[in-house]
């Protein structure tokens, strides 16, 4: 709390920012560049002039407080930049989703921070090695793939990077859900957030959002049911005539001794495809013969960082570099927006 009383920033407020920016993880790097556990961009940290990423994060929250003498509005400058934030200007969607967030950990900490840390020195953590993925992780300490993504929200749904902290419990847990036919069951916990139960599960946000009855901007109380649906219809997108973009995909019958390292091997998919695509919670194939579903991993995307120019739309932007409107939106958390406003700074899916 030294660096939040030096700048005169609400202790809890950065701490929840902290949480929502990085989840606590300082080798974090984000698409666009930002970096460590408040996610602050290189740029911006040399003209803050600190070297610590943490007093950077807060330096640069506290002087946004003081400029718009609201908290809801620095934050909202934090996560699109001050300029996108105007007292006559409706904020974007990402940026009131990002306040909301915020807000909500930020009570959770004042209301739950006794049991928050009593849980958390119960787990236990592990370091990425040189070429570590999360299959090899899982197995080296007996976790299965699921339970390290619900564990390790902000990085279990990316590729390893050596030096990323790892949180896991100390056995396997019975607990977290079930799974009923075509539907996985949860019980949200202190501290959840519906985003990051979607990327987990890998259980599209629309369709966690019409299934739940859940709003874009909503918090979740703990104890709240929810019915992740397993199989859900892409829809059209309504910004593009274009049928909606399917998987890649083959059939395998299961052979006598076959594992789910041998179809990684087979197919270059991956062992959580492999698992999702097939419902393989026990991370077991079924019996020889049995067909499973292989979806064949894309390659990785590439991305440009795009700041908007005076007369461009999403229309111009996607065609120059050769993607879809889509792929900007979902790269950038817009939604279903279309609006761009000048200097707006965009990540661009140069291979879609």
């Amino acid at each position: 709390g030294v660096h939040a009383e030096t700048y005169g920033l609400d202790y809890d407020l950065a701490r929840a920012v902290c949480l929502y920016e990085s989840g606590g993880n300082a080798a974090l790097t984000s698409w666009a560049g930002a970096e460590g556990y408040f996610q602050v961009m290189p740029a911006t940290q040399r003209a803050l002039g600190v070297n610590d990423n943490i007093e950077a994060g807060i330096k640069y929250l506290a002087q946004l407080v003081a400029r718009f003498d609201r908290e809801d509005y620095a934050l909202a400058g934090y996560n699109g930049g001050p300029g996108t934030v105007g007292r006559s200007r409706p904020m974007r969607l990402e940026s009131l989703q990002y306040v909301i967030g915020v807000g909500h950990y930020r009570m959770v900490l004042k209301l739950y921070e006794e049991p928050i840390r009593r849980h958390a020195s119960s787990l236990l953590l592990e370091m990425a090695r040189e070429d570590d993925d999360w299959w090899a992780v899982s197995r080296r300490l007996g976790i299965p793939l699921v339970q390290l993504r619900l564990y390790n929200p902000y990085i279990g749904i990316r590729k390893l990077v050596p030096g990323h902290l790892i949180a896991y419990p100390k056995a396997p847990r019975t607990d977290l859900y079930q799974v009923h036919d075509d539907a996985i069951h949860y019980r949200s916990r202190i501290g959840d957030n519906y985003f990051t139960i979607g990327f987990a599960f890998d259980v599209a946000l629309d369709a966690l959002r019409e299934e739940n009855k859940i709003w874009h901007l909503q918090a979740l109380p703990p104890g709240m049911e929810l019915r992740l649906p397993l199989q859900w219809e892409t829809k059209a997108d309504q910004y593009n005539d274009e049928p909606p973009e399917q998987p890649e995909q083959t059939q395998h019958a299961v052979a006598d001794g076959e594992s789910i390292d041998d179809l990684i091997a087979m197919f270059e998919t991956s062992a959580w495809r492999v698992i999702r695509d097939n419902q393989l919670w026990d991370e077991q194939l079924p019996e020889p013969g049995t067909v499973l579903n292989i979806v064949l991993e894309p390659p990785e995307p590439q991305f440009a960082a795009h700041t908007v120019r005076r007369g461009e739309n999403l229309t111009i932007i996607a065609n120059r570099y050769g993607t879809q409107i889509r792929a900007i939106q979902d790269a950038n958390n817009m939604g279903n927006r279309t609006m761009i406003r000048v200097g707006e700074k965009l990540l661009v899916p140069t291979r879609h």
